[in-house]
């Protein structure tokens, strides 16, 4: 199966399982935006260095019990790493970034304390690469489609809702055995994973 078309399958499933969800079950929409701080493993003969990306997309709240929610959400996360070391008689110096749509899911579990809402998730996401670095490479060595899970809590306040959570990519980077270049140096298939603080408004 084509990964366009397991994107697609993955993002049926998500809405599938919002229209089965009990009619009573309370909603809200809303939007998010918030940092993004990533970094990549398994680097051969590199050393890479966390750096800044963001996120900023759309949500859709829904309250299936006063202490249960899940909690889907459509994002432009810029995930980025900036890399500093020498190989051989050259030093590469620069920044590795790729941007994509991601569909995470959260999963939430909280008490409702009345002036606000404390919660623990887990967050199940799959995400499709639509940019890239100049200096990456060709997307022909870049795996477009991927996925992953993260760990996190939050907080809802009246409207606001402040989140943090950790982030782990189960998919590689790079596309099979090719793997990523870097000024025309071949890195070996790298996964991402990073920590992301946002603040959503829902309405």
């Amino acid at each position: 199966m084509k990964k366009s078309a397991k994107f697609t399958l993955a993002a049926i499933a998500v809405a599938l399982m919002l229209v089965a969800m009990p009619k009573k079950a309370s909603a809200q929409f809303g939007v998010k935006a918030g940092i993004y701080t990533s970094h990549f493993s398994d680097i051969k003969d590199f050393k890479l260095t966390d750096n800044l990306g963001f996120q900023a997309g759309v949500l859709y709240k829904l309250h299936v019990t006063p202490n249960f929610a899940l909690q889907p959400e459509f994002l432009y996360v810029a995930k980025r790493s900036t890399l500093k070391a020498k190989k051989g008689e050259k030093t590469y110096d620069g920044r590795y970034g790729l941007k994509y749509l991601q569909v995470p899911v959260g999963i939430q579990y909280g008490p409702n304390l009345v002036v606000a809402r404390p919660f623990v998730q887990v967050v199940p996401y799959i995400n499709y690469a639509i940019g890239k670095d100049k200096n990456v490479g060709d997307w022909d060595d870049i795996n477009r489609f991927g996925y992953g899970i993260g760990l996190g809590a939050g907080v809802d306040v009246w409207r606001l809702q402040f989140n943090a959570r950790y982030n782990w990519d189960f998919s590689k980077v790079g596309d099979g055995e090719k793997g990523v270049k870097f000024n025309g140096s071949e890195w070996r298939a790298s996964k991402a994973r990073g920590i992301e603080f946002s603040v959503a408004f829902t309405f």
